[in-house]
């Protein structure tokens, strides 16, 4: 399990053992993305300084670099 606050600070990233990334809103707790597409669990989660992607890494041995929004 991961998580991260992007650069702007509206909102979370976290990675967890539902094998998914989710983006939250800061300021109402609510999901406002669900990013699919590892196979196992997410271990760690990080956001560019731009603020633009969100990457990834998984249990299931892989990477990955999302869009954010």
């Amino acid at each position: 399990t991961s998580v991260a606050i992007t650069p702007d600070g509206l909102h979370i990233v976290s990675g967890g053992a539902d094998n998914t990334v989710r983006v939250w809103s800061l300021a109402s707790g609510e999901e406002v993305q669900r990013l699919v597409g590892h196979t196992a669990a997410v271990s760690s989660v990080a956001i560019t300084l731009d603020g633009r992607h969100v990457v990834s890494g998984s249990e299931d041995g892989t990477v990955r670099v999302w869009s954010a929004g």
